[in-house]
């Protein structure tokens, strides 16, 4: 059985999957069960959606900051740790540059950024190519505040304490430098299930006793299982895609190796990739070309692979790679 025939029959089954659970979902009982095959059904349809390849989507977190006023008590460590866990889990297809990983590159704790401050796009595509990433999820824990807000009419009114928890992402595409999604996630804590590092707080009106890293940590660990899924939809939906780094006579390097799938004899077909325009704010972004010719691996390493010119002319240092039909 050939790999498109092994491809064809998984889906298959996916779909029976996706059509055959609905019906179920109402005879289960209890919210974490339905929940958990909620997710699950999502899961289905996202891998069944994915284009069909064998490769692995690589895709390198970089670690998101702390901007709010709670710093210094492990909040984005946990959250971190708590967005990876998501990736993986539901996204078992894609292979994770995680902030705690050995050999953790500098560039992806200090990213490149312009003047204004704001990313570099496309320096962290153009480095994002030789590290053999697909993609790059930033972002950053963006604001922890306390609220009230008034509820009620006429003398039933009362005053209601709330916290809000603010936290941002955008996920580049290395092919382009551009985004796949740029979104900002918040959780409400209600005033019921809020505790504070200050015990005399609990019966203070005004509640400006500082929230505690539990509580915190408890709608981090929320927004995280919601951003992770919404980062896998954004990426594992695009087709995979490789870089060459080198070039010498015929031989050529690219950027990707056993880890992703890659086997000697595969064959791959180029496509030039060195076009470039200027958009809004400056922001410059990689144009895909045309294929200007075909690549075969001669030799495979865990993140890198040597392959020789198959076909075709101008494989250059930076053309885009996908594998051949």
């Amino acid at each position: 059985m050939n790999k498109k025939i092994k491809t064809l029959f998984s889906k298959v089954s996916m779909l029976a999957w996706v059509l055959f659970l609905p019906l179920c979902i109402p005879l289960i009982t209890g919210c974490s069960t339905y929940s958990s095959v909620k997710k699950k059904t999502k899961r289905i349809v996202r891998d069944y959606k994915a284009p069909d390849e064998d490769l692995k989507k690589r895709v390198g977190i970089a670690f998101f900051k702390n901007k709010t006023p709670f710093v210094g008590k492990g909040l984005e460590e946990s959250f971190n740790k708590d967005l990876v866990e998501t990736i993986k889990t539901s996204c078992q297809d894609i292979l994770v540059l995680e902030p705690y990983d050995s050999g953790y590159p500098a560039y992806l704790t200090n990213l490149p950024t312009k003047t204004s401050g704001l990313i570099d796009n496309f320096d962290l595509a153009k480095t994002g190519r030789h590290l053999g990433l697909n993609a790059v999820v930033t972002g950053a824990l963006i604001d922890i505040t306390n609220h009230k807000e008034v509820r009620g009419i006429l003398w039933f009114k009362d005053t209601h304490n709330y916290a809000q928890v603010q936290v941002m992402t955008e996920v580049y595409d290395t092919q382009t430098g551009a985004k796949l999604l740029d979104k900002s996630y918040t959780h409400r804590i209600e005033d019921e299930d809020i505790l504070y590092d200050d015990a005399s707080y609990y019966d203070s009106t005004d509640r400006t006793g500082e929230i505690s890293t539990h509580t915190i940590n408890d709608a981090l660990k929320l927004i995280a299982e919601d951003m992770g899924e919404q980062i896998c939809d954004a990426i594992v939906l695009q087709p995979w895609k490789g870089f060459i780094t080198s070039t010498f006579a015929e031989k050529v390097v690219i950027s990707s190796g056993e880890k992703v799938g890659i086997a000697l004899g595969d064959i791959f077909e180029v496509y030039n990739c060195n076009g470039v325009f200027t958009g809004v704010e400056k922001h410059r972004f990689f144009i895909p070309g045309l294929k200007t010719g075909e690549i075969k691996i001669t030799k495979v390493y865990p993140d890198r692979a040597e392959g020789v010119r198959f076909s075709g002319q101008n494989i250059e240092t930076g053309c885009s790679i996908r594998l051949k039909d």
